[in-house]
C-alpha cells in the first residue's frame, strides 16, 4: 500500500526523496503514527513535504491513495517497502 503512495507523488511532482522516505519508514517502524489513516496522513506530510507549494499535490495525491481506507501499514514490513530511485536521487 505504501510503495504506491511513494510513486503517485513522485508522478504529481512532488519532491520526495529516498532519504525522506526512508524516514518515513523508519517512523512508520517504530510505530510512531499508530495505524490510523489520519495520523499517518500527518506524519507523512510532515516528513515528506519540505515546502509548502507542494502541500496541495499532496494532499490531492493522498486522498487518491488512502480513499476508504481506515488503517495503514496493518500486517505489511515497512522495511520491504522501499521503493527503487531510479531518478539518480
Amino acid at each position: 500500500m505504501l510503495l504506491p503512495f511513494f510513486t503517485a507523488l513522485r508522478d504529481a511532482k512532488v519532491p520526495v526523496s529516498m532519504k525522506e522516505w526512508l524516514h518515513l519508514m523508519e517512523a512508520m517502524d517504530r510505530d510512531l503514527a499508530g495505524r490510523r489513516v489520519d495520523d499517518f496522513y500527518h506524519l507523512s506530510r510532515a516528513v515528506l513535504v519540505k515546502d509548502e507549494k507542494h502541500y496541495d499535490r499532496f494532499d490531492q495525491v493522498f486522498g487518491k491513495v488512502f480513499a476508504g481506507i481506515e488503517t495503514v501499514g496493518a500486517g505489511e514490513d515497512p522495511a520491504t517497502d522501499i521503493p527503487e530511485t531510479g531518478c539518480g536521487c
